[in-house]
């Protein structure tokens, strides 16, 4: 029952809207014979062993003896050293623009692990990047010598060649998860039976997610629309709401920066561990700081950056024309230059909870403001019943979503904003505790 109510909630947000993009599952639509999970290149016997045992969604394939070893894996014949910089090269068909965007992608990963990457080394294997026909990669350091990584046409965002290189790293798709029935379903009359292996869950032998937590709009998630047949969702996210929050390309999250870090075991040289508050984690670069989510800092990441208490009958906040105005062109994807409204730790009184009210949303250019994932502009609210706040939250960015209420599963919610480049951003919202 929860699918078919969530799949009409789902429709009814999604209803005249479009995609500003197509997804890797599109654009990988001419290889997807060659490929696993729309964007993983593996073996031909890789391959028929996965088709053979994850005939279903929801089946665990038998991968004992393949060399594809999916999700955040238990085992470390994937990983690559983190004692070296990771070799990469490109092939001549590899235009400069888009090898910029790849240096970017490398460099920001670098700046947030213990890895590290440099291009034309010579030492040990080698990602190569070329264009292969789409946007896909193996799982992890499969291949000894050139590994390649296609970034073909369509492929040259950001989010997409980091989706990408954290395959390479050794990170699978996030609803593939073992855990991943308590936050989505899949549509299973929504997808060719071709595809139902797509969807296959993992088990405990092929993941392992170190307590990183379930995260809707990991740079790794699906879209909810990918695969589909019918226009009907097929990844159905438990709480309607987070419709368009999977899938999104803008930028590589706090968790799955998190879960790299982890698998890569960043801070083991540390002589003492950090103990961080508030889902921090140990900084890889400084054995005396933690990584803070957005919402909290401090050397544990203890003190909330702000905190508007709600009590009583309840107080609307007015967002209005925040950094984007300053931006009158540029890279409408590059998410360092959107602009961004100061984040807001949103709080009731304990064992209370806070009614949500979207009185208005207005952005310049409405229409793309209105595309499946927000990807332009959007109100952010995340919203989870254990009150952690370092996942990606609800997304609401469209005129249609004006009037739009839902009740909050614990007594926080943090809240964000942004705006692309040259795209002011107007809304109204009330908290009422309830």
């Amino acid at each position: 029952p929860i699918v078919q109510l969530n799949q009409a909630a789902m429709a009814a947000r999604r209803a005249g809207a479009v995609l500003d993009r197509p997804s890797i599952a599109e654009i990988n639509k001419p290889i997807a014979e060659y490929l696993y999970g729309a964007d993983v290149m593996v073996s031909s016997d890789d391959l028929r062993k996965i088709g053979e045992n994850a005939g279903v969604a929801g089946d665990t394939p038998d991968l004992s003896g393949a060399r594809h070893k999916r999700g955040a894996p238990v085992v470390t014949s994937v990983r690559w050293a983190k004692t070296q910089p990771i070799a990469f090269i490109f092939n001549d068909d590899i235009d400069e623009s888009t090898r910029q965007l790849i240096r970017t992608a490398t460099e920001k990963i670098a700046a947030n692990t213990c890895l590290s990457f440099k291009e034309n080394a010579t030492a040990g294997s080698q990602l190569q990047f070329h264009r292969g026909g789409g946007c896909w990669s193996y799982i992890g350091n499969a291949i000894a010598g050139k590994q390649p990584i296609s970034i073909d046409s369509g492929c040259g965002m950001i989010g997409i060649i980091s989706h990408e290189v954290f395959h390479a790293l050794g990170i699978d798709h996030t609803q593939n998860r073992k855990d991943r029935d308590a936050y989505v379903s899949v549509n299973v009359g929504a997808v060719a039976s071709n595809n139902l292996n797509n969807f296959a869950k993992l088990g405990d032998a092929q993941n392992d997610n170190f307590g990183v937590p379930y995260d809707f709009g990991s740079d790794m998630h699906y879209g909810a629309y990918d695969f589909s047949t019918n226009g009907q969702a097929v990844i159905v996210a438990n709480d309607a709401d987070y419709l368009s929050t999977m899938g999104q390309r803008k930028y590589v999250t706090f968790n799955d920066y998190k879960m790299l870090n982890t698998l890569y075991m960043c801070s083991e040289n540390c002589p003492t561990q950090n103990v961080c508050q508030n889902s921090g984690y140990p900084s890889p670069k400084d054995c005396n700081a933690c990584v803070c989510n957005d919402f909290y800092t401090g050397a544990n990441c203890q003190t909330p950056k702000m905190t508007v208490p709600i009590t009583g009958t309840g107080k609307t906040i007015y967002h209005q024309d925040y950094d984007a105005a300053l931006y009158s062109s540029g890279n409408n994807y590059n998410w360092d230059k959107f602009g961004k409204d100061p984040v807001k730790i949103i709080k009731a009184p304990e064992g209370k909870k806070i009614k949500v009210t979207i009185n208005q949303v207005y952005a310049a250019y409405g229409q793309l403001s209105c595309y499946v994932g927000c990807p332009f502009v959007g109100l952010e609210f995340v919203d989870y019943a254990s009150g952690d706040l370092s996942s990606m939250g609800k997304i609401f960015c469209c005129s249609k979503d004006e009037g739009t209420s839902f009740v909050s599963m614990s007594n926080v919610i943090g809240y964000k904003a942004y705006a692309s480049p040259g795209m002011p951003f107007d809304a109204a919202v009330t908290y009422t505790v309830v």
